[in-house]
């Protein structure tokens, strides 16, 4: 009898770890559009300001993924991803929550004037959320302003 107890418990056990959960990509493709927040002196001209605040197609761009959860600058990115040149994309994740950073936002992290405290890099520019289907996710963002670095 105890013998058959200790089968019975090594099925239910290696059954609980078998594969049914297995991590599998879900396809998600759509496009990108963006605007940006002037980020000069002096006060720009109105027309300026209206051509900053049109969403254009985020051509030819790249972005990073990272977890969402307790997002922070400076963590791993979990893979990359490129727009075409009508700020159309592509990419494979398993379902989750994800944050979208820009390549210029990424790479201020490598600069040693960027620290975790730095405004510009507390948000992502996007959170992503991969359910089990393949989804089209368009989205549209703000380029901000790097207010951490000093500008001459």
């Amino acid at each position: 009898m105890k013998k058959a107890l200790c089968i019975l418990f090594t099925v239910i056990v290696l059954s609980s770890c078998s594969s049914n959960q297995s991590i599998e990509s879900v396809t998600i493709a759509g496009k990108i559009n963006n605007n940006s927040e002037y980020n000069g002196g002096a006060n720009p001209p109105q027309e300026l300001l209206d051509a900053l605040a049109i969403y254009n197609p985020s051509a030819n761009q790249l972005f990073y993924v990272r977890n969402a959860i307790n997002y922070a600058p400076f963590t791993p990115a979990i893979t990359s991803f490129s727009t075409d040149v009508n700020g159309n994309y592509s990419l494979n994740l398993p379902v989750g929550t994800y944050a979208i950073v820009c390549k210029d936002k990424y790479e201020f992290e490598q600069n040693q004037l960027a620290t975790a405290d730095c405004i510009y890099l507390q948000q992502p520019d996007g959170i992503l959320t991969v359910v089990s289907a393949p989804q089209v996710y368009d989205w549209s963002y703000t380029a901000k302003a790097n207010v951490c670095v000093p500008h001459p």
